[in-house]
């Protein structure tokens, strides 16, 4: 509770004190003044008829006559129209009751009006004169109601009167308060009216409740609250009202003939007042909330008796609570309409409960909080003498019983609203054979394949299949969890339910036993089947889904009012997938829930067992243990899709190609999808109910350093790495591995390996074997070890290395990269950005572009070295000598410039000039032009020997061509073929993979296609 709110009851206690004190201080007098008035207002109820009514069709004048004849109500036939008549005694035409010197005004066109609302009442007008109670015709009945309100109302005055007046100072007449109980009881009489489906409805409701009542003695009336009639006819809501009222109107049956007159006054006046005349405020309130929720206008009239709740110190807070319970009603109604379509109504019901209960709760907290009001109240009176002692007494006993009644009422009240709840489920399960909340759950599913149509029909053509076998899983639901619990049926909601659903290009099938022969999917096998399917396929889980396995639910008393619906699960340890056999698959586990926590804070892994086919398929893991066979095809397995840990992938100890063991460590910082225990709690009145239900949640799931988890790959060609630091140890056979991001470390060991450090700062070994390195984005570092390598930087500042092997190709990317050539036939390339490049003693060929920057190279030896200027022409750059160093400057905007800031601006070939040791030779021997002309480095060196006075020229003015007519590019091309493709990049020496082929592989640069495409670039720039 809030300042403002703990302020305004603190308030409401202050003005009931106020309230007392004025009570203590008046006078018999001036109890005996307001009777007097109250008496003089007149308690008879008058039909007063205007001069040219005429009765409606389907009913007749006489007919209501007789019926107020037959009742003892006074019959007025005035000489004035209705219009006139009603402005004088009501003000408006629209009133049905008014204020007269002869008493309570029953104005005939208004209530006739009221009557034919229904028009199977009008047709039943007419009939005998018994009293209330018994079978009345709907006319009798419907007037002994408005007895029955306004002898409540106008009994309820006198006490209050003199209390209201000697609190606010003011002279009330009784006269004036005797008509606001009037207007009170006509705005009660057509709001309840109005609150029940039909005037027939509410007529023969108040019969039952009258007859139930009648001759009632306090010491029996308990009995008589477990015995109610069933009021259903009534309308939501109204049944709980009639059944508060008819508690209330008890204190009429302390009037007893075995009480003296002077107790059944007081005691009339005191309860009536205390308790009819305030619960006519809380049923008030109670119709104003429920026509705020139904978005229907209130009255001022109604809204200003709302306001006096605060002068007779009634708590708001009830007030503010069953406003909230009917927003919570007009919400549910609002969304069960949306299931309704698909054959649930649980919203519904849930919504009555809401509005049913909510009356209950607020009108018993009323008078509760009144009869506290009305005890002080007389204690007071007593004290100064208003009342006697012995009156004072029996009236505070009186209000002690009621409440106690009120309160062991409270629960059978709300228990019966829920039994009716429960009834209905019963009748509905009996006629359709099926769990109710199952159906609730089928319901939510229909609903989100229409929300999510258009998302679940894209997938065949995102996967290029033909068939999506899509799985998802609907969650507990709060509101069938909630309904369950008011029921007492908690052991019949399950945790959700698990659904499978077929899509084919783009349309949902339905699933027709003679299309789908075999079961595809068990939840509670854990069996998944896919091997009927002759058609391209993608599994896919689209919603996390629970373990495998049964729930067992049972509910059990732990307390007075406490229950508990407790939830275990036979859970199996394995889901075990047949795919399919002879077409390619998508298998994607990332939403299938492999590790749990079980109501005891113990742990499980639950391993997904995967029999695929023949083709070539794509399988997605998750965090937990797998065993994969992929059979034959090229298969690729892939842990980026979801957080699956710090992976270590080994194959050294494989003894067939693509047998991996991948441990999975889940430190803090990992969220993985991991299924939970969770508790709803409900509450119907004093009752409790606590279900337990499965859920699932993204958070850790960690146990000492980390629990690991564990996958077995067997006939796996490819893996994908996951987005954290992963260690890849490669097989003896060919192995291909993609870091994915995070910061990787990759060793190939032996066989021909294609290695990919994608995103992320990686290092990658090659080992022993002709390896593929691809660095990708970051800062990586790749070294190629015995064999045929072919590496590739990518983008970042990458190094670049190799130390064996006969032909090497070094592509260094963008960014500023670092690149060791071996001993043996090295191509360069370093790519974007100003590179430094170092060949070795063999055959080196270095490839420049235009659009590089600085390149730096340092030739170590060897005779046979190649410089191609692949889109630059002699007449484009131009040679200059700076120390020991040859620089060849590359034109900007047109122009060649020979200045400091502009020497080198393309390469800077480090040594040229100088005498290595024991003859080494730092030159490159042969510069080729993109025409295929060629300058010779001795011709170099010569145009910049000491005595000819220059250090610079351009090729074009040296002239710099040798072989008239010759075109070195043929052969410098089969020089970088035979590089390349002594790699495998253009041979398919990788196990057979050629450019193209490798099955249906997520990443761009797929097994060769990046050396091969290269080795096109290369050897066509050549």
């Amino acid at each position: 509770m809030g300042y403002s709110q703990l302020d305004r009851v603190k308030g409401l206690i202050d003005s009931l004190n106020q309230h007392t004190k004025s009570a203590a201080k008046s006078g018999a007098g001036a109890l005996k003044n307001g009777l007097g008035q109250v008496k003089q207002a007149g308690q008879k109820l008058i039909l007063y008829i205007p001069k040219d009514y005429q009765a409606s069709t389907g009913s007749s004048l006489n007919d209501l006559v007789k019926a107020a004849e037959a009742l003892g109500i006074e019959v007025h036939r005035s000489e004035k129209n209705g219009t006139a008549l009603a402005k004088e005694l009501f003000g408006t035409t629209e009133k049905l009751l008014g204020f007269s010197e002869r008493g309570i005004a029953l104005f005939a066109p208004q209530f006739d009006k009221l009557l034919n609302k229904n028009q199977k009442l009008s047709k039943s007008l007419g009939g005998s004169s018994e009293a209330l109670g018994q079978r009345l015709n709907k006319t009798q009945t419907a007037l002994s109601a408005l007895q029955s309100f306004l002898g409540t109302a106008i009994a309820g005055m006198d006490l209050d009167s003199l209390l209201r007046r000697r609190r606010n100072g003011e002279d009330v007449s009784g006269s004036e308060l005797a008509k606001a109980g009037v207007d009170l009881a006509a705005q009660l009489v057509d709001n309840i009216a109005s609150a029940t489906g039909t005037v027939d409805a509410f007529a023969e409701q108040l019969g039952k409740l009258g007859n139930a009542l009648s001759n009632t003695r306090l010491s029996g009336l308990a009995s008589k609250l477990n015995n109610l009639p069933d009021l259903s006819l009534a309308g939501p809501g109204f049944d709980a009202v009639s059944g508060i009222l008819s508690v209330v109107s008890a204190s009429f049956i302390l009037s007893n003939k075995d009480a003296d007159a002077g107790t059944k006054a007081a005691a009339g006046i005191e309860i009536s007042t205390k308790i009819l005349g305030n619960i006519g405020k809380a049923v008030s309130q109670y119709i104003i909330a429920q026509r705020v929720a139904a978005g229907l206008s209130t009255t001022a009239a109604t809204g200003g008796l709302i306001g006096s709740v605060v002068a007779l110190a009634i708590s708001p807070l009830s007030f503010l609570n069953v406003a909230d319970k009917f927003e919570r009603a007009k919400q549910l109604e609002q969304y069960s309409e949306r299931f309704k379509k698909f054959g649930y109504e649980g919203d519904s019901l849930l919504a009555s409960f809401y509005r049913e209960t909510g009356a209950i709760e607020a009108a018993l907290t009323t008078i509760n909080s009144v009869l506290s009001a009305a005890s002080a109240g007389v204690g007071a009176a007593a004290t100064g003498s208003l009342v006697g002692a012995p009156v004072a007494a029996l009236v505070s006993a009186i209000t002690g019983i009621i409440s106690g009644i009120l309160d062991a009422s409270k629960q059978a009240i709300f228990e019966r609203v829920a039994t009716k709840l429960a009834n209905k489920i019963d009748e509905w399960e009996k006629k359709h054979g099926k769990n109710y909340f199952e159906n609730g759950y089928d319901a939510r599913h229909s609903a989100f394949l229409e929300d999510t149509f258009e998302l679940l029909s894209q997938y065949n053509k995102e996967y290029s299949v033909e068939r999506v076998v899509a799985i998802t899983q609907q969650r507990w639901d709060v509101n069938i969890g909630e309904l369950a619990g008011i029921t007492r049926k908690g052991a019949d909601a399950k945790s959700g339910k698990a659904y499978v659903d077929f899509f084919e290009e783009g349309k949902l099938l339905e699933k027709d036993p003679d299309r789908f022969d075999k079961k595809v999917f068990d939840p509670l096998e854990g069996k998944i089947d896919l091997s009927s399917i002759n058609k391209t396929t993608l599994l896919k889980f689209i919603t996390p889904v629970f373990t495998a396995g049964e729930e067992i639910r049972e509910r059990k008393q732990t307390g007075k009012y406490e229950y508990m619906t407790e939830l275990f699960v036979k859970g199996k340890e394995k889901w075990v997938v047949t795919g399919v056999q002879s077409h390619n698959a998508i298998y994607d586990y990332t939403n299938l829930i492999q590790l749990a926590i079980d109501k005891k804070g113990e742990k499980r892994q639950v391993t997904i067992e995967s029999h695929l086919g023949e083709k070539n398929d794509r399988i997605y893991l998750s965090s937990g243990s797998s065993i994969v066979y992929a059979g034959n095809g090229h298969d690729v397995a892939y842990y980026d899709k979801t957080d699956t840990g710090y992976l270590t992938f080994d194959g050294q100890s494989a003894q067939k190609a693509g047998e991996y063991i991948v441990t999975k460590e889940l430190k803090a910082d990992v969220k993985v999808l991991k299924e939970v225990v969770k508790t709803q709690d409900i509450s119907v009145g004093k009752r409790s109910e606590k279900l337990e239900y499965r859920d699932y949640e993204l958070s850790p799931f960690e146990l000492g350093n980390g629990i690991r988890a564990k996958d077995e790959l067997h006939s796996v060609e490819e893996i994908i790495g996951s987005n954290r630091k992963d260690k890849f140890f490669g097989s003896r056979f060919t192995d291909i591995f993609h870091g994915a991001k995070g910061d990787d470390e990759i060793y190939g060991n032996d066989g021909h390996d294609i290695l990919y450090g994608d995103d992320g700062n990686d290092v990658i070994h090659g080992g022993d074997g002709n390896d593929h390195l691809v660095g990708g984005n970051g800062n990586d570092r790749l070294i190629g070890g015995k064999g045929n390598n072919f590496l590739n930087g990518g983008d970042g500042d990458d190094e670049l290395q190799v130390f064996e092997g006969q032909y090497n190709v070094l592509l260094g990317g963008a960014g500023n990269d670092i690149l060791y050539g071996s001993d043996g036939t090295n191509l360069f390339d370093g790519g974007v950005g100003n590179d430094k490049i170092y060949g070795g003693l063999g055959k080196d060929i270095y490839r420049y572009s235009k659009e590089y920057g600085r390149h730096i190279i340092i030739e170590k030896g060897g005779d046979d070295d190649t410089l191609l200027l692949s889109d630059l022409s002699f007449k484009d750059v131009g040679f200059i000598r700076i120390g020991d160093d040859l620089l060849v400057n590359k034109r900007i905007g047109g122009t060649l410039y020979y200045h400091e800031d502009y020497n080198g601006n393309a390469l800077t070939i480090k040594d040229w000039f100088k005498e290595g040791k024991e003859g080494q030779n730092n030159k490159i021997e042969k510069i080729v032009d993109k025409d295929g002309a060629y300058v010779l480095s001795q011709y170099l060196t010569e145009l910049t020997a000491p005595g000819r006075g220059i250090n610079y020229f351009n090729g074009l003015e040296e002239k710099l061509y040798y072989g008239e007519g010759y075109n070195a590019l043929p052969q410098l091309r089969k020089d970088i073929e035979q590089i390349i493709s002594s790699t495998g990049a253009l041979t398919g020496e990788h196990g057979q993979v050629l450019v193209g082929a490798g099955g249906p592989l997520a990443y761009s640069n797929s097994p060769n296609s990046i050396p091969n495409a290269f080795s096109n670039y290369l050897t066509q720039s050549a």
